[in-house]
């Protein structure tokens, strides 16, 4: 008995999208781990953005510095002897973080989300460096949120995402150049 080339197309396609689909906890909890990081800062303990504070984040910086890898260390440095950028950094990367984990959460954008992810992440890993057991929180983020963050940089969000609704509309992707980047 054949099998039509449309009922194969559509089972194809069905393959291609469930795995993805299935993988829309990880999107949620990863996405929930970076808006937590910025409610922390904002809402749970606002002292830790004040940088007259004894809890001000910016004072890890200082401590990271030794420990840390190129190309995060002369960015840490930079910030360590300008204090005024100290604050602004920490405002747009908190914002950033917010921004990611909304649109994680949601499947907004998720390549472009997923991307921002796996930098920031990628940074905190290289920033921390490696300071032994006093500093694994920044190697789990780095490495674990690091790796999911890519999967959604390569694979989208899958039908349980914003993203499945807006390709109705557009297909995802803008220009460079001679590059054609997909956002979602």
């Amino acid at each position: 008995m054949a099998v039509s080339a449309q009922r194969i197309e559509q089972r194809n396609s069905e393959i291609n999208w469930v795995p993805i689909s299935y993988l829309w906890a990880l999107r949620f909890i990863i996405g929930f781990q970076f808006l937590t990081a910025f409610l922390r800062r904002y809402v749970n303990v606002p002292a830790k953005i004040d940088p007259n504070s004894a809890q001000f984040v910016g004072h890890k910086f200082s401590e990271f510095t030794p420990h840390a890898m190129w190309p995060v260390q002369p960015i840490l440095n930079a910030i360590i002897l300008h204090p005024g950028v100290t604050y602004g950094f920490l405002v747009f990367f908190s914002i950033v973080e917010f921004l990611i984990g909304v649109f994680l959460i949601t499947g907004t954008l998720t390549r472009l989300a997923g991307f921002g992810a796996a930098i920031l992440a990628l940074m905190i890993l290289f920033g921390s460096g490696w300071m032994g057991t006093s500093c694994v929180d920044e190697w789990q983020i780095g490495t674990v949120e690091g790796i999911a963050a890519m999967i959604f940089m390569f694979s989208g969000g899958g039908r349980l995402s914003i993203d499945h609704y807006l390709r109705k509309y557009w297909d995802g992707r803008i220009k460079f150049g001679k590059f054609n980047i997909p956002l979602m």
